[in-house]
């Protein structure tokens, strides 16, 4: 049984600001993470609103454009299901807690499982999302991370996903397509207050 990185709800809370979209003290509030976390079997935290699951979500950047991924209709898992999204991610698991910062292994884990990069130029963490509407976001806080690369980028799993490069305005067309955090890094990173 898998087991997940989780913070306490209410202490984690308690740090943020009011809307979806953090991007102050976050060296902070990571580090409070990094102290104060404990794991979960992943079934249980999926419905324990008493805990938040953390998760590095990875957005790739190079020069204008942004690496857009498209889940395949034939993808059995429904969650994310013909939806595009603009980040890499995926739960901290306990394999990263021997490490000396395990957001960031978990980070790495992930990123490496899902695509292949050829350059790194630098990976800055430029945000929080705590989205609260419903669904699977009550259960999941995003540490939005920033990777610039001058690279490609290639997708590993091709039978679940494909990926392409997309300019800012490209993505604005697809707005409506892209998973809701996906939206909130377009409105938030890439067009702030102008989306």
């Amino acid at each position: 049984m898998e087991q997940v990185l989780v913070v306490n709800r209410a202490a984690l809370e308690a740090r943020l600001g009011p809307g979806p979209f953090l991007s102050q003290n976050l060296e902070t509030i990571r580090q409070f993470i990094l102290d104060h976390h404990t794991f979960l079997p992943r079934e249980q935290a999926e419905y324990d609103n008493t805990v938040r699951q953390i998760i590095p979500y990875v957005v790739l950047r190079r020069g204008r454009h942004y690496f857009l991924l498209r889940r395949l209709k034939k993808q059995t898992e429904t969650r994310l299901h013909e939806k595009l999204s603009l980040g890499v991610g995926g739960h901290i698991n306990p394999t990263e807690e021997a490490a000396d910062d395990p957001i960031a292994a978990g980070l790495w884990r992930e990123l490496s499982e899902e695509v292949t990069l050829s350059q790194i130029t630098s990976l800055t963490c430029v945000g929080l999302i705590n989205e609260t509407t419903g669904g699977v976001s009550d259960y999941h806080t995003a540490l939005v991370y920033l990777l610039e690369t001058t690279g490609e980028v290639t997708v590993r799993e091709t039978e679940k996903m494909s990926g392409s490069w997309a300019s800012p305005q490209e993505l604005s067309a697809v707005f409506d397509r892209l998973e809701t955090w996906s939206q909130i890094v377009l409105e938030e990173v890439i067009f702030p207050s102008t989306v």
